[in-house]
């Protein structure tokens, strides 16, 4: 059991003036058709819980501070952060906004406690597809703010720039067309910061030319530090190779139950062998697998071109493509490059064209875009079920819950956490009807000193 000296400090941030306040929960900074805004600020009067679902990036901390500021709750805003946050000293009275998605077992049963109480307003911040732990999602459920990733509100795109305060900007069509067409991994906050350097270089018109979205990712997503024990990432990995490997162990568990009962049955003794030979085999390439990603080391980045990569990636990926009867169609640039250590981008290929082959339907088509520099795009039909799956894991900081096994895909997760490694990003964006966009980002250019 944990102990409280792990506990992370409160911290009480200052008000927002009703005006500002006002500005952040209406149009264009929220979608028009969120209309819970003063049934959120009406919950403070009784304590009812705010569940606010919206993208880290996309300013959840903003939206909490405008609430408190118009629900005209007397007391602080507090904001607790950390998986143990330390919650039994948020003073009654109080408006409590912290991160529900990421909470530790024992944070969780602290807040159901602060929830029973109704002495303190809870603002509980998640992501759109973050799986909230039980029975906490129930209980946050009387108010929420859905606010959509800013991917999927292109068309709100200039009305969201001119909430930069600087000037509002005048954008040209070519600048709308390639602000649309942007995956937004960042959100809100990408797209402010996209937009104040355009201003300044432009200082009238915004054009396209002076849009800056090939940029290496912030370096607090390119220098993540690796995993150390105890933190959530290293909890997650251990939980879905547990949940890979029970399946086959179940299979060689049935197989050496019913021993006595096959050496009288030739053929279902042959069909059990053949299930247990495939379990091993399986067991032995997911282990292979994580040793793999073990040994990868740092990343030693250099400009590599991505279409042989990915022309060999696929080529190892064929029985399984063919047995499932899925169409690639490549497009590739003979000179699209990208910034990268080759083997590190080999093993994070392989992993997320393995993990998104699950997710595409038999006899659909996979589409590779690899025509601009730094950027590889897999496009392809998938059930809204798995598109929202796939979300899920992209986005940063996710908390999936670690018993729900649909959740738990361990290729798509080392695919990521090796691009991250190497500075890149990955964003999964919805499209219309049933398509769906895994998009990579990496850098252009090494990074200085990524040699030494």
């Amino acid at each position: 059991m944990p102990t409280r000296s792990d506990a992370r400090p409160l911290v009480v941030l200052p008000p927002l003036t009703a005006a500002a306040a006002a500005a952040v929960l209406a149009p264009p900074r929220l979608p028009a058709e969120v209309a819970s805004v003063p049934l959120a600020c009406r919950a403070a009067a009784g304590a009812i819980p705010v569940l606010l679902r919206a993208p880290a990036a996309g300013g959840r901390l903003l939206l909490a501070r405008a609430l408190h500021a118009l629900a005209g709750r007397e007391g602080s805003l507090v904001v607790a952060t950390g998986r143990r946050p330390a919650l039994e000293r948020v003073p009654a009275g109080s408006a409590l906004y912290l991160e529900v998605a990421s909470l530790a077992p024992d944070g969780a049963l602290v807040l159901e406690a602060l929830l029973d109480d109704a002495r303190v307003w809870v603002l509980a911040g998640a992501d759109p597809g973050a799986v909230l732990p039980r029975p906490l999602g129930a209980r946050l459920s009387a108010v929420v703010l859905a606010i959509p990733p800013l991917a999927a509100r292109a068309a709100e795109l200039p009305g969201l720039g001119r909430r930069l305060g600087i000037a509002p900007p005048r954008l040209a069509a070519d600048a709308l067309d390639r602000l649309a067409a942007h995956a937004w991994p960042g959100d809100v906050a990408e797209l402010e910061a996209v937009l104040a350097r355009a201003l300044l270089l432009a200082g009238g018109v915004v054009e396209a030319a002076h849009l800056d979205l090939a940029a290496e990712p912030p370096a607090a997503v390119a220098a993540a530090p690796a995993t150390a024990p105890g933190d959530a990432a290293l909890e997650y990995l251990l939980a879905e190779l547990a949940h890979e490997l029970r399946n086959p162990l179940v299979t060689i568990k049935t197989f050496a139950d019913h021993l006595p009962a096959l050496l009288e049955d030739a053929e279902l003794r042959a069909r059990f062998a053949t299930l247990t030979s495939e379990a091993i085999e399986r067991m032995d390439g997911l282990l292979e697998n994580v040793l793999a990603f073990a040994r990868l080391g740092a990343p030693r980045r250099e400009a590599v071109e991505v279409g042989p990569i990915m022309a060999r990636v696929l080529a190892e990926l064929e029985p399984e493509l063919a047995g499932r009867a899925v169409r690639v169609r490549q497009a590739a640039a003979p000179t699209a490059r990208c910034a990268a250590d080759p083997a590190h981008l080999a093993y994070a290929l392989r992993n997320l064209f393995a993990g998104v082959v699950r997710e595409v339907p038999a006899r659909e088509q996979l589409t590779l875009d690899a025509t601009a520099n730094g950027v590889l795009t897999l496009r392809f039909a998938a059930g809204a079920e798995a598109a929202d799956r796939l979300r899920r894991l992209a986005a940063p900081g996710e908390a999936a819950n670690l018993g729900d096994p649909t959740l738990l895909p361990l290729a798509f997760r080392l695919a990521r956490a090796v691009l991250e490694r190497n500075g890149g990003t990955l964003a999964v964006v919805p499209e219309a009807g049933d398509a769906t966009s895994v998009v990579i980002r990496l850098p252009t250019t090494p990074a200085e000193g990524a040699r030494a």
